[in-house]
């Protein structure tokens, strides 16, 4: 599991690729909550406002635990985690204790060592490929590659 801010780090530099001038909110920056496994990707989940540990929680409950189970995982799924204060929270370190298999920790900032960031790179190329004038656009597209997007990736 992992969220991704689209439109900051390492794609800032594409947004002038991406995004006609006219989009009047200020960019089409999306948050995004997202999972993996080898047969393929869970649900995505876009957060809109700030997302804090009460905005995972939620995204761990609605979501987790159902992307398991339509990846065929659900009994033995890792739950994957870097030390984000969202991820540390007593609140979801707890529901995590009760509701996951297993759970990996890694340092924040990781890229290199979490698999997940391959996935992102190469949805960043597909997403180049469109014309992106808004948010609505970049939801649409985002939602359209990451289903194309299968376990021989």
């Amino acid at each position: 599991m992992a969220s991704k801010k689209f439109g900051t780090h390492q794609i800032q530099h594409c947004i002038s690729k991406i995004l006609r001038p006219t989009v009047k909110y200020g960019g089409a920056n999306q948050l995004v909550w997202d999972c993996m496994a080898s047969s393929g990707v869970g649900n995505l989940d876009f957060i809109d406002g700030t997302m804090n540990k009460y905005v995972y929680l939620d995204i761990l409950k609605r979501n987790l635990k159902q992307s398991a189970s339509n990846l065929g995982i659900s009994r033995h799924f890792k739950c994957y985690q870097d030390n984000d204060p969202k991820h540390t929270a007593d609140i979801c370190k707890l529901w995590v204790l009760y509701h996951c298999p297993a759970v990996i920790k890694t340092t924040a900032q990781s890229p290199d060592i979490n698999p997940i960031e391959h996935v992102w790179d190469y949805l960043q190329q597909k997403i180049n490929e469109h014309n992106i004038s808004n948010k609505q656009d970049l939801r649409k597209h985002l939602i359209e590659e990451w289903a194309k997007i299968s376990g021989s990736f």
